[in-house]
């Protein structure tokens, strides 16, 4: 346990100015919202954000600070959003598209935290530098800069090494010069560098991962320049508990999965049952990002570079077998409203089966409703709903059929660092009321924030699934009929 000598991180963050990248995305509208209410004497949030045409930087501002998210925040310290300070730029665009006089504004930030990333997986190779890798010798540059600066945190992913199935809190030997990937990216266009895309990338499974790999070596080089630290979440997902339970803003991870199922569309998986998934609540990482920033702060070893997996120990993981069985669990509980059918399917390894059965179990149904729904004058949507679902799951499958081990030593480590006062606020504990529990919270979390359903309808939801169940076991046993009749007139006759 450290001593009570060092400051406590809300001190160390009184009267500090600080600039976010990423502010708009999952992790950094928690972060804001984190520093705000637990550091409630910071100075002024930088907060880079792109100008978007019909939209003005402070609506866009207002439109995340208007999110359930910051409700809290506001009840417990109203003035506090007049701290954020949207600053217009680009993380794609040479010192991140900043004017001269936004970055004189910003001349006494003391704390960085680059959180701006693509995170689609088949983005074009040239995009994913420019947003992944460019950005961050761009944030570093400028970090340079800063008189007061004293900790900068880059946010990669513990899948950036994806070919090593176990990964140690420390940066890996390069796949490429980063400085040659920002060559050819700045000097060829997209068709050109999708051609090479395979060589280039040594048949990486995709851009996401090995752009933020890259952006991992300019930290490294960085490291004697600027007090540095790389922060890598493994899956991160809906909040545990603050600042309120099982909130969450996209379908990424197996929130996205889950609810897939839940609502009759995803009838097939392609992923091995028996390989664990790692997940970390985004609350839990927000804590430590914090906390990684405040040691690096407090800790003057120039020349180092911490490195945080910030992942789920193997006790606290489990299978996608298991998640899928509870998930059945849970929809008895916590049904869908809007369920197009009762949650079922199978799931395989094996891509070309995945294809037949995702044919006739998803395209064919998707085909009949939306001609239904042509002909009843309606907009048609199911068969490109299915079109994302089976993108997303051929991206998807070396990670959901394969499994990692993440060292999370110094991850863990924070934990022992804190001073006896931030542990009240800032503790790394996860899944602190059991896994079953924090899955059933997602899921609501999912019901509430994503499809927009209130508690207040699960009774209705679960009469609807019910029936939708009655209806599936009909269906299944006369198709299951038919096939013994059309067998028996067939050949028994």
């Amino acid at each position: 346990m450290m001593e009570q000598k060092f400051a406590s991180i809300p001190t160390v963050f009184t009267g500090a100015d600080v600039f976010i990248t990423g502010g708009s995305g999952f992790l950094g509208k928690v972060l804001i919202e984190k520093l705000l209410r637990s550091c409630p004497q910071i100075a002024r949030v930088f907060v880079l954000m792109r100008a978007k045409r019909g939209k003005s930087l402070e609506d866009r501002l207002k439109t995340i600070t208007d999110g359930v998210l910051f409700d809290v925040l506001k009840s417990e310290h109203p003035d506090a959003l007049n701290k954020i300070h949207p600053i217009e730029g680009d993380c794609t665009q040479l010192k991140l598209g900043m004017s001269a006089a936004s970055m004189e504004r910003m001349n006494d930030v003391q704390f960085v935290f680059h959180a701006a990333a693509s995170v689609r997986f088949d983005d074009p190779l040239k995009d994913a530098i420019l947003t992944n890798t460019r950005s961050t010798r761009e944030v570093l540059d400028w970090a340079k800069t800063l008189r007061k600066l004293r900790a900068v945190v880059h946010i990669s992913t513990t899948y950036c090494n994806p070919e090593l199935l176990r990964v140690e809190e420390k940066i890996y030997p390069p796949k490429m010069d980063w400085r040659e990937a920002i060559r050819l990216a700045e000097a060829f266009d997209t068709p050109v560098l999708e051609m090479l895309k395979d060589k280039l990338t040594q048949f990486a499974p995709n851009t996401y991962t090995y752009t933020k790999g890259l952006a991992e070596q300019i930290c490294y080089e960085y490291r004697n320049d600027i007090p540095l630290v790389v922060f890598r979440p493994s899956i991160v997902t809906n909040t545990e508990s603050e600042p309120l339970a099982g909130w969450v803003d996209n379908f990424n991870g197996p929130i996205g999965l889950l609810l897939g199922c839940a609502s009759g569309v995803v009838r097939v998986g392609l992923l091995d049952l028996e390989k664990r998934i790692n997940c970390i609540p985004v609350d839990v990482s927000i804590k430590a990002i914090i906390a990684a920033a405040w040691k690096r702060a407090i800790t003057a070893e120039a020349g180092t570079l911490p490195v945080y997996n910030s992942a789920a120990e193997p006790k606290k993981t489990i299978t996608y077998g298991t998640m899928l069985y509870d998930g059945k669990v849970l929809f008895d509980r916590v049904p869908l409203s809007n369920m197009l059918w009762a949650p079922g399917g199978t799931t395989t390894s094996n891509k070309y089966l995945f294809y037949l059965i995702f044919f006739c179990c998803q395209l064919l149904p998707a085909l009949i409703v939306d001609g239904i729904l042509r002909i009843g004058g309606k907009a048609p949507f199911l068969l490109k709903l299915n079109r994302k679902i089976f993108d997303a799951q051929v991206s998807l499958r070396y990670f959901m059929n394969n499994e990692w081990m993440f060292e999370t030593e110094n991850f863990k480590q924070l934990e022992y660092t804190l001073t006896d006062d931030d542990r009240k606020n800032f503790s790394t504990d996860y899944f602190v009321l059991g896994m079953m529990e924090y899955y059933e919270c997602a899921i609501r979390g999912g019901r509430r924030y994503l499809l927009k359903e209130p508690d207040e309808n699960i009774d209705m939801a679960l009469k609807k699934y019910k029936r939708l169940r009655v209806l599936n076991y009909l269906l299944r046993g006369v198709l299951a009929f038919s096939i013994a009749y059309c067998m028996y007139s067939k050949y028994l006759l």
